[in-house]
Order: structure tokens, then sequence, then C-alpha cells
């Protein structure tokens, strides 16, 4: 059966954009901060809700079967639903689900590139809707003091910590392709001695919101 694959307008073009990851860096946030921005979420980050994470982005195949409930409410109320993973059809994927053409490595420019995590196709889907600067938050790339590795506890599986050093050299490479394809974006990584990701700038998440507040005031 052939694929018939999204592409996104540039509904961000040169606009600022924020990703919430899965770190549990991110427990007690207040996402509110967010209201009004643009916002893309990785997995389970669409339970926040549609009115702050308009669109959430997943690279699993299985996640749609075991989040199906809350991602029918999630698109019911606005939410939109975009995917990698073709394997979503062996779960008579809803209209809702968009599927995103997939590369393995690297950066895409007309499709997302997995790099084995679903941080990495997000910041990529962020820089097809014209995001010029991208603010990673809870992009721990680790576990938790406590052995946490998520803000949440919508998963069940076990926490494996050498699932990070995957993930970091996916998003490295990820990073040495922005370099040369898209020269005019900046990913900046916002936390406070709590991620061990290092292939992006980083700026301090308290203090970032405490000056947008200001800003605000």
């Amino acid at each position: 059966m052939n694929i018939e694959y999204y592409f996104p307008k540039p509904i961000w073009q040169d606009e600022t954009c924020y990703i919430i990851g899965g770190g549990s860096s991110l427990k007690g946030f207040d996402w509110n901060l967010l209201q009004g921005k643009n916002v893309l979420g990785c997995n389970a980050a669409f339970y926040i809700g549609a009115h702050i994470v308009p669109i959430t982005i997943f690279g699993d195949g299985e996640f749609l079967k075991q989040h199906r409930n809350g991602l029918d409410n999630y698109a019911e109320s606005g939410g939109q639903v975009i995917t990698c993973s073709k394997g979503v059809r062996r779960f008579n994927h809803p209209d809702y689900v968009k599927i995103v053409k997939k590369q393995l490595r690297g950066i895409g420019t007309d499709s997302v590139a997995w790099n084995g995590n679903t941080g990495s196709i997000a910041i990529n889907y962020a820089l097809l809707l014209g995001a010029k600067k991208i603010y990673l938050l809870g992009y721990d790339m680790g576990l938790s003091e406590q052995g946490k590795k998520n803000y949440h506890n919508c998963y069940n599986d076990r926490p494996n910590p050498k699932t990070y050093k995957r993930f970091l050299r996916g998003l490295t490479s990820l990073a040495r392709d922005l370099l040369q394809l898209f020269p005019s974006c900046e990913v900046i990584n916002l936390e406070d001695n709590t991620s061990s990701l290092n292939s992006f700038s980083k700026e301090s998440l308290k203090n970032h919101f405490f000056k947008v507040k200001e800003m605000v005031i």
C-alpha cells in the first residue's frame, strides 16, 4: 500500500518555537508559561493539552496503540498529531495522524531524521515548519538522581540508562547537519545542570522564562 506522506506548511517561518521533551527536569514546570507560544510536544507531551501543545509528534508506531484514547481526545480538542512511523498503519490509524517521510540519520529537508529518538524528529519537524530559533525543554538525556526518566508517569517500561548513549549519538549527527543545511537556524538547550546534551548551545531554563515573564509585564 502506498503512503500519502504529509509535508507541513511553514507556519512558523522565521519564528521562535519550544519543543517539550520528556526529561524528569520538567517535573513541576509551569506549562502556562508556554501559553500562546509555538510549541511542539514529543510523545506524551500531548497530555498537557492542545491549548498549550498544539502539535505533538511521535516516532514509534506502538505509541498510537498504547495512547489511542488520549490521542483521540487530543485531536478532538484541536491538536495535530504527527509521526514518521509507517507502522501506525498496522493499527488502522485515524485520519488525524499525519505521516511524514522518514530518514534514518542526520537531518532532512523534505523528511524528518529519526536518529534513534523522537527528540530528533521533533527538531527536524520544527525546522520544516520554518522555525528559526528552537528552544529545547526536558532534553535531559539521562535519569534523575532518583532514577526517573520522565516528568510524567505515562510509560510502564523500566528506565534504561544505556538508551541515552544512542540518543546522544543521533542528536550529535543532527547538530552536525544543522550547520550545513539550516545555517541560519539556532537550537538552544534550556537546562539548569540537568542535561548531558552538549551538541547545542545552552541557556538556563529558569532564567529564560523569568526574562520572558519580565518582558511581558
